[in-house]
């Protein structure tokens, strides 16, 4: 009996405690629900209207002479004197004396020369006598001239005599031309870019002396994607001659983009890269160096803004407001969200232009610039202008 109930008032006690909690529930009032706000999102927005827009085109090259020479002197000869102005990044002009060799050599060649053709004169001279001789004494014997053939009559030693004086002539000449080419000179306008020539070295029409640049014009080589080469009109190919007034392009250094060059686009390379599939144009800067203060250098790494054809009818927005190149998202008159769908035209400098089907809302339209990745359409959206 002990045992008994020692096992009915546990369970007992449990059965009371359940029936008073609920008693206790089924005594409480239930709880008015609490009321959710509707939760209105922000968003920032800019208000554009579709217009016609210009934007260029950009690329990019590396400056690169326009002219480029080694200079090897036409004649050998020992080096006696190199010009002060002959010497890396000093500017030439046409015809400055860069270095000179020994001319020793030389002038005694000339004076052999001018000896040899003093015999050939004196050789002529001598014939001359002879041929004349010769008809003389032809007509003498009784004969007729005309018989006489042009051996006996001395016409081809005469016709030697005389192309041994053009011979020496010839000869006098290029020693006269060899002690000019002892001289080293500018060949053009130019920047010393090199030099490896000094007093004392032997030079010879296989070793350089020094690298020229032109100073009157440089080149920079662009590409172009094919959608790029659209919007530009494009010069000639190189082999026909460009038509119109060339288009000027806007240079800038990578390093100080506050410094700005300005050169032509004069043509454009015949044939597309078959690797990278671009076109290449050339534009061209004259006196690069004119300016010391900001001199466009060989070598330079240079970014290129080129004028382009007329975008007509496009909005201009941010390229955040662009949703996985397909959409943008747009408000309607309550403030709503309206999803847009949008074609891109151009991206530049952070911007993209587009065509965009506007389902029924005019302009000027108010897009999202910067949409949240759970909008949907309807959403109401609280516009924070930008």
């Amino acid at each position: 009996m002990k045992l008994i109930a020692q096992i009915l008032l546990p369970i007992s006690l449990v059965l009371l405690a359940m029936l008073a909690f609920k008693k206790l529930a089924a005594s409480k009032k239930p709880r008015p629900a609490r009321s959710v706000d509707e939760v209105v999102l922000q968003a920032d927005m800019v208000t554009v209207a579709p217009a016609d827009h210009r934007p260029p085109v950009r690329s990019y090259g590396t400056v690169k002479s326009y002219f480029e020479s080694v200079i090897t002197p036409q004649v050998s000869g020992r080096i006696i004197e190199v010009a002060p102005a002959f010497r890396v990044g000093s500017e030439v002009k046409k015809g400055t004396v860069l270095a000179r060799l020994d001319e020793a050599d030389y002038v005694a060649a000339l004076a052999r020369e001018k000896s040899n053709l003093s015999q050939a004169k004196r050789a002529w001279a001598e014939e001359k006598i002879r041929a004349k001789q010769a008809v003389e004494d032809w007509e003498a014997s009784g004969r007729d001239k005309s018989t006489a053939s042009d051996f006996v009559l001395r016409q081809p030693q005469l016709a030697s005599a005389e192309a041994g004086i053009e011979s020496a002539e010839a000869a006098v000449d290029k020693a006269e031309i060899d002690i000019q080419r002892t001289q080293i000179m500018a060949p053009y306008d130019a920047l010393v870019l090199e030099r490896t020539a000094s007093e004392g070295n032997f030079a010879s029409p296989q070793l350089s002396l020094g690298v020229l640049v032109a100073t009157e014009r440089v080149e920079i080589r662009l590409p172009l994607t094919a959608a790029q080469a659209m919007r530009v009109e494009l010069p000639g190919a190189a082999s026909r001659e460009k038509t119109g007034r060339a288009l000027e392009v806007t240079l800038t250094g990578s390093a100080q983009s506050t410094q700005k060059w300005y050169g032509e686009l004069v043509r454009t390379e015949p044939a597309v890269d078959v690797q990278s599939q671009v076109t290449y144009v050339i534009v061209e800067v004259k006196t690069p160096y004119a300016e010391e203060s900001r001199p466009l250098r060989i070598g330079t790494f240079v970014n290129a803004s080129i004028p382009a054809k007329l975008i007509t009818g496009a909005y201009k927005l941010p390229e955040s407001a662009l949703v996985n190149d397909r959409f943008v998202w747009a408000l309607n008159a309550d403030d709503q969200l309206c999803r847009l769908t949008a074609h891109r035209v151009h991206s530049d400098d952070g911007h993209v232009f587009l065509t965009l089907m506007t389902e029924g809302l005019k302009p000027p339209l108010r897009i999202v610039s910067r949409p949240l990745t759970n909008f949907k359409s309807g959403d109401l959206v609280e516009p924070q202008e930008k």
